[in-house]
Parts: structure tokens; C-alpha cells; sequence
């Protein structure tokens, strides 16, 4: 008795998946036909940061991310310049004035650039925030805030990678051979 209504709620179930199949969803780190996929993009950017330590370590975060071994290209065809600015909030702030958790937040504009003629390609802003406990002990504070940054540096270079690989991947759905 159970057989017949499992065969048909398989049947709808798969029915109901058959226009899903034609919604123009691809993958975004796929080969999407083209030679130049998002991936081999990504694998030519450079990256240029301040040579700070939240510097470096954005720009070691992204070079991870965007390219296979997580060096810079030998002759890439972009370069990326990040501006990173950041700061600190203190969000719970006892009747003593003692502060027992804090923000670090950081924006970064960027700007993607054609190494061949110059021109901005690509420009937006990635924010991130995280929290962390202050006590009272100092060594314990200076941990947990180098930690929220390494956090917060990640999470930021997650998104600029998100967000170039989505500029990447419309560009070579419209076509573009401008943008290789």
C-alpha cells in the first residue's frame, strides 16, 4: 500500500526539480566554457597592501584563497589595491567604566585593476566586525584583540574574493573579452 504513494511522491518530487534544471544557475567556481574561468581569474590577480600587519595578513589571506599554491603571479593580469582602515569599539562598558568586550572592525576599498592598460576595472568596499571579551588580564586583552583581527582580516578577504569572483564570473557571462 505504501509502495504506490512513495512512487508517487518521488514522481512529484522530480517533477517539481525539472524547471530548476533551466533557471541559468552555474556554479561560480565551475568551468563555464569560456578559457578563461572564474578560477584561472582569480589566479591572476596580485595583490598590493600596506606593509602593516593587518596588511600583510589581508594580503596572505587573499593570495591563499585566490590562487592554487598562494603566491602572487609571475605576470599577473590584474592587480588589486587594498586600503584597509580599522578601528576599535567598546560595546559593554560596566558602571565602573570597565570595559568588558570590545569591537574590532575593518573596511577595506579596493580596487581591481588591468595591469596591461591601467584601468580600473573593479572597485568596491569589504567590512567585517568581531567581537571579543576584555579581562583583566592585559596579556589575555592583547590576544583576544591580535585574534579578532586575524578573524576579521579572513572574513574581509572571503569577501573581496566572493565579490571579485562574482564580477569575474558576470563578465564572462556577458561576453566580455575586455575583461580577460
Amino acid at each position: 500500500m505504501h509502495r504506490p504513494l512513495q512512487l508517487f511522491a518521488l514522481l512529484l518530487l522530480a517533477g517539481a526539480m525539472l524547471p530548476l534544471g533551466a533557471c541559468g544557475f552555474r556554479p561560480l567556481y565551475g568551468d563555464n566554457g569560456t578559457t578563461a574561468s572564474t578560477v584561472n581569474r582569480l589566479a591572476d590577480v596580485d595583490v598590493i597592501a600596506p606593509e602593516t600587519v593587518l596588511g600583510r595578513s589581508l594580503k596572505y589571506s587573499l593570495l591563499d584563497s585566490l590562487s592554487s599554491d598562494g603566491n602572487s603571479p609571475t605576470s599577473a593580469t590584474y592587480k588589486l589595491t587594498l586600503n584597509p582602515s580599522s578601528y576599535r569599539q567598546d560595546v559593554a562598558i560596566q558602571q565602573d567604566a570597565a570595559v568588558t568586550r570590545a569591537n574590532f572592525v575593518l573596511v577595506v576599498p579596493f580596487i581591481l585593476t588591468s595591469v596591461a592598460d591601467g584601468k580600473t576595472v573593479f572597485k568596491s568596499t569589504a567590512r567585517a566586525r568581531s567581537s571579543y571579551n576584555r579581562v583583566d588580564s592585559e596579556f589575555a586583552n592583547l590576544s583576544a584583540a591580535q585574534d579578532a583581527e586575524k578573524r576579521t582580516a579572513e572574513t574581509v578577504a572571503k569577501d573581496i574574493k566572493q565579490q571579485i569572483s562574482v564580477f569575474f564570473d558576470r563578465q564572462a557571462a556577458k561576453g566580455d573579452t575586455s575583461v580577460q
